[in-house]
């Protein structure tokens, strides 16, 4: 009877130590597929809710499509879900991997692999008046220009980490901007030829943003000067474009046509609804038929073959048609406390490489979400920039995820300095 019992507690024990084992296996795995110790739960969580808030709302305006492609749904979860997978692991990676000391010394052979990648669509036709997508077999398309946003981010902020290491670099602002200003002019010649000015306005306030954030002496001067010209900047598209036609006459005679006309109907939705206008005009019905709450989830109309981009540049529109102002009101809501935690990190750390970062993604963030919600509305005009977690496409969605990895390995950096002070 000893010995059976003794067998009993060895079978136990033995039992017990396998769990055991299979729950620590479960644990590593899950630890090595999270980000980064210390990152910040809010934007965690804030990001995979707008990404599923996305995903579902993708699916629901494809449902307009089922008229005429019965497998659409299908075949768009399934896309979207490769997206997903593939915007995780570049999150991953960078916030991982990423090391501002290994990439300083391979900036150029981003820089110059960055040139080959946007000169690729000019192989493939345009598409919205832009000539900015490579189009693979099965309708997938890559938009090389959403990944030189946080590459120009990163540039910036390694030159600033080369400049800590190396104090000549400070001497003078040309040596020391060097290759962000090599990356920045090739991609507004590439972005200009491919007649992409949405991506364009974006990269340029990003620079903009990021050069004002170091306090180096030598680049004090460049820095009052960038605010004169962004102020003149701003006060002459008013008045060439808000005040007056002259600005919109002067780009309708140029390859820039599709601007021109993009302006007019930002000025007047309603003035040809069913030529050029019928895209604004439709996405400014669904947003007043909304009634507030919203249609319900799936009742939108306009997605019924009247917006063309549902799924993508219009969004918005079926979703507030859809949800209403609480579809709207969470989605502004989740970018808030994205936005807000990334300046309360960049406030809190006085390393300035980080402040870039985190900076820099906020001007990536909210720059995509102002000018989307602005060119939804017919409050300026229309763009075609994706709002971020929300708009189908698996290039805007990787690259942003690729933004908050590398804001998430900053921000554990400086928890964990913090906790060590």
């Amino acid at each position: 009877m000893a010995r059976k019992r003794l067998s009993r507690k060895d079978k136990a024990q033995k039992k017990l130590e396998q769990k055991k084992k299979r729950t620590q296996r479960l644990r590593s795995f899950i630890d090595l597929i999270m980000l980064r110790k210390h990152s910040d739960i809010y934007i965690n969580v804030a990001v995979f809710v707008l990404i599923l808030f996305g995903t579902f709302m993708i699916v629901s305006t494809n449902v307009g499509q089922t008229t005429t492609n019965s497998t659409v749904v299908l075949t768009t979860l399934i896309k979207q879900i490769a997206f997903l997978f593939a915007a995780y692991f570049c999150m991953w990676i960078v916030n991982h991997v990423f090391s501002f000391r290994w990439f300083s010394k391979a900036e150029m052979m981003f820089i110059l692999f960055m040139s080959v990648f946007m000169m690729m669509p000019f192989a493939f036709s345009a598409s919205g008046g832009s000539q900015a997508w490579i189009r693979l077999p099965g309708g997938i398309t890559i938009q090389p220009s959403e990944f030189t946003k946080p590459l120009l981010i990163v540039l910036i902020a390694c030159a600033v980490y080369k400049a800590k290491r190396n104090p000549k670099l400070q001497e003078k602002w040309s040596k020391l901007f060097r290759f962000p200003i090599y990356a920045l002019v090739l991609d507004i010649i590439f972005l200009i030829l491919q007649r992409d000015l949405g991506t364009m306005s974006i990269v340029a306030m990003i620079f903009f943003v990021c050069i004002l954030i170091p306090d180096y002496p030598s680049i004090q001067r460049i820095q009052k000067n960038l605010k004169r010209l962004f102020t003149v900047s701003v006060l002459g598209v008013v008045v060439l474009f808000g005040i007056t036609d002259i600005g919109t006459d002067i780009i309708a005679q140029t390859p820039f046509s599709h601007v021109a006309t993009r302006i007019e109907n930002a000025k007047n939705p309603y003035n040809d609804i069913y030529g050029e206008g019928y895209q604004p005009a439709n996405s400014l019905y669904g947003i007043a038929s909304s009634n507030i709450i919203g249609k319900g989830i799936g009742a939108s109309a306009r997605k019924y073959g009247y917006l063309t981009q549902a799924d993508n540049d219009y969004i918005l529109a079926v979703t507030i048609e859809e949800t209403g102002v609480f579809g709207l009101g969470l989605i502004v809501l989740l970018y808030g406390v994205i936005i807000y935690r990334l300046f309360y990190y960049a406030f809190k750390t006085n390393e300035t490489v980080y402040k870039i970062v985190l900076v820099g993604n906020v001007t990536y963030l909210f720059m995509h979400f102002f000018l989307n919600v602005g060119g939804v509305a017919a409050l300026i005009p229309f763009t075609g920039v994706p709002l971020l977690f929300i708009s189908s496409g698996g290039s805007s969605l990787m690259a942003i995820c690729t933004a908050i990895g590398l804001s998430q390995q900053c921000i554990s950096q400086i928890r964990v300095k913090e906790m060590n002070a």
